[in-house]
């Protein structure tokens, strides 16, 4: 299966719901907040809800989000009486499955899905069992099996009647999944074929008349901001600045409808202090994912590199990331991703997440600096190139299911004020979207590479520290040099401090430029989150 959900962002929805006008309803959903960049990314999950919102526009569906860093969750009932159980939303991936309390995972004494809770299928009068034979496997390792059931569906008051959703009963995850892509892209159409595919959640919100077409608004906000919302069947125009412009999302070959939301990526560059702008790698025509199911970024090594060079960041072997200290996301400049006519700036703080050990302790260079991962890979382990939450946090996107398109604008941070309008039905549903200057649509291989990454010029000096060597700027890359200019207020790091942490720690080289963010993380970590 060509799916890659799972470590990244979680929403949470209340059980509580506000009518707007008749055919429409609004439920909100709270995201809540743990130290960002933990090396072990499924722990320190505390939450806390805020107030629901109204809005009185009708057939959109809001939920409003609390910043939970890497995860975003659901928070749904299913079946009658309604069972409250916690769902990791995700456009990586099409099915609903929830976790069974026959589950031997969530048997173990210590509790693992007490937290995002189990569904007992004998306890509902709704439940209708179809078949059993689900099955589904994630780009994290996880997987879950079990059987297709007719349910009804909760979530924010809103009650979606016969929803085709799964029944794990073997299941290694702590949570169940909400995935709302293509049906194409479901489990059972890899397996048997696209005549299985059935209506899953953004179908059955238009058939039972909550929404007019199949498409959803994401606005995730700043990393450190308190809300921030998904919008079914809408737009909020207060979120986003400059126009929406239309890409065509890309299709497989052989494919005659696409099946996963990939636009086309045609450059990488930044944005200085100053404001000036340089571009670093152009004419990519790199297919990329836009899934709010992962957490980081994988792109093609000569891009992936371009950044790398620019950032004079290094690699430690130990955490399996490259690292800069994190001073430097004060630093107002910005790594740029360019779409045909639309460009999303990304700040350096929305890149560099804190090293935080499980147990909840910052990384610290020898100097008292704090170590920052930097959040872009390699995708040469994957085949595929994905942009996942912390790209994700500096766009507005809308995913147009019906018309094959996404929209794209640059997020307003932090925005308080809504301008909520409903997305109609036709080829300009999308109020306000124009189309981009090209709508060449490029066509996906579905073959995959297993060519190992291996950081370029980085060199173990000794069993605690890597250096990375003086690396040009053009290399691996197509575009014009780098020539980022700006100065530190304080000296480089010279080694990674961490009594008692596992794995191999790293030093920062000289650097001079404060454009310093993202850069690979290595094929190790790769394979244990993706692959």
């Amino acid at each position: 299966m060509r799916l890659f959900p799972a470590i990244a962002a979680i929403l949470i929805v209340s059980s509580a719901a506000a009518s707007a006008e008749p055919g429409s309803v609004q439920f909100d959903i709270a995201r809540t907040k743990r130290s960002p960049g933990s090396i072990d990314l499924f722990k320190h999950r505390h939450r806390h809800r805020l107030a629901k919102r109204a809005s009185n526009v009708p057939h959109t569906v809001q939920e409003i989000l609390d910043n939970y860093d890497y995860l975003y969750y659901a928070n749904v009932s299913v079946g009658t009486p309604g069972q409250k159980l916690r769902l990791q939303i995700d456009t990586g991936s099409s099915d609903i499955w929830v976790q069974s309390a026959q589950n031997k995972f969530c048997q173990q004494s210590s509790n693992p899905c007490n937290d995002t809770g189990e569904f007992q299928p004998q306890k509902s009068s709704s439940f209708s069992p179809i078949s059993n034979n689900f099955y589904i496997a994630y780009g994290d390792g996880s997987y879950a099996k079990g059987e297709y059931a007719h349910e009804i569906f909760n979530i924010g008051g809103a009650s979606v009647k016969n929803l085709t959703l799964a029944v794990a009963t073997d299941a290694n995850a702590t949570e169940g999944i909400m995935g709302i892509g293509y049906p194409r892209n479901e489990a059972i159409v890899s397996t048997y074929g696209s005549s299985y595919q059935y209506k899953n959640l953004p179908d059955l919100l238009v058939n039972q008349g909550f929404i007019q077409s199949r498409a959803y608004s994401l606005w995730l906000n700043d990393l450190e901001a308190s809300t921030g919302s998904i919008l079914f069947g809408g737009v909020d125009r207060a979120k986003y600045s400059g126009n929406l412009v239309e890409l065509p999302i890309d299709s497989y070959r052989g494919e005659s409808q696409p099946s996963e939301f990939f636009v086309t990526l045609d450059g990488v560059g930044y944005t200085n202090t100053d404001g000036s702008g340089n571009e670093m790698v152009s004419n990519l025509g790199e297919p990329v994912l836009l899934d709010s199911g992962t957490s980081f970024n994988y792109l093609p090594d000569g891009a992936f590199r371009a950044i790398a060079n620019a950032l004079s960041a290094t690699y430690s072997a130990r955490l399996g990331y490259y690292v800069q200290s994190c001073t430097i996301t004060s630093v107002n400049a910005s790594i740029d991703f360019y779409f045909d006519s639309v460009t999303i700036k990304v700040p350096l703080k929305e890149i560099l997440y804190p090293a935080i050990t499980s147990s909840g302790r910052q990384l610290t260079f020898t100097n008292g600096q704090p170590v920052c991962l930097v959040t872009v890979a390699s995708n040469s382990d994957l085949g595929v190139s994905i942009l996942g939450d912390t790209f994700l946090r500096s766009a507005y996107v809308v995913y147009d299911l019906d018309n094959n398109v996404i929209s794209l604008a640059q997020t307003v941070f932090n925005e308080t004020k809504s301008d909520i309008v409903a997305i109609g039905t036709g080829t300009t549903a999308v109020p306000g979207a124009s189309r981009a200057s090209s709508t060449a649509v490029v066509t996906l291989e579905s073959t995959t590479s297993s060519t190992d990454f291996l950081a370029a010029d980085a060199s173990v000096t000794d069993a605690s520290s890597v250096v990375l060597s003086t690396i040009s700027a053009t290399n691996g890359a197509t575009g014009s040099a780098i020539t980022v200019t700006g100065s530190r207020t304080s000296s480089a790091p010279t080694s990674v401090s961490q009594s008692g942490a596992v794995g191999r720690h790293s030093h920062i080289g000289s650097g001079r430029v404060w454009l310093e963010v993202f850069i690979a993380i290595t094929v190790a970590f790769v394979c244990r989150l993706i692959t």
